[in-house]
């Protein structure tokens, strides 16, 4: 009885810290993905190109910011789409990690010794806490020439210093600093 008691309030807290600190963690300034999914004014720590269905599109990482504890990393990254197409980019709810829904659960990061893979966490509803249905501005489609931005929560360990940000259907962003 005593460990189940010990149990409940550990993920209540645990609950709690992870909403009163959401709000911090993805508002990254005027541009944000968590005020406006339009990328296209944000800077970039680093890019990669895609690959095969997806070569003509780019992948960025303007974001990538813990908390003071320093055990929750919120990143904000974005697809650009220079063709002269829409785009539609549903397809990066890779059903391997999916929890429910549209989400881009499949979006991870790596720490730099590339020891860790990290997911992005789940709400005490299954739910991911990352761009997807959740989010107020979400956007499915990229028109020609603009950038969206998308973001994704993840627990991390306080030591982790930088990571590798992995996007299905594009090459890995390594090396981007945790701030």
């Amino acid at each position: 009885m005593r460990a189940a008691m010990k149990r409940s309030a550990r993920r209540t807290l645990g609950i709690i810290t992870v909403a009163t600190a959401l709000p911090v963690l993805t508002y990254a300034g005027p541009g944000a993905a968590s005020i406006t999914p339009n990328a296209t004014d944000l800077e970039s720590l680093g890019s990669a190109s895609g690959t095969e269905s997806h070569a003509d599109l780019i992948a960025n990482v303007h974001n990538a910011e813990s908390n003071d504890a320093g055990n929750l990393l919120s990143v904000t990254w974005s697809i650009e789409n220079p063709t002269t197409d829409p785009v539609v980019v549903t397809w990066l709810a890779d059903r391997t990690y999916t929890y429910s829904g549209p989400y881009f659960s499949a979006v991870t990061a790596l720490s730099s010794d590339g020891s860790t893979r990290f997911h992005p966490i789940m709400d005490g509803s299954g739910e991911c806490i990352c761009s997807g249905n959740t989010s107020s501005n979400f956007s499915e489609r990229v028109e020609p020439g603009e950038s969206m931005a998308y973001w994704s929560m993840y627990s991390v360990p306080n030591d982790v210093e930088s990571v590798t940000v992995e996007i299905p259907g594009f090459e890995p962003i390594e090396d981007v600093p945790i701030s």
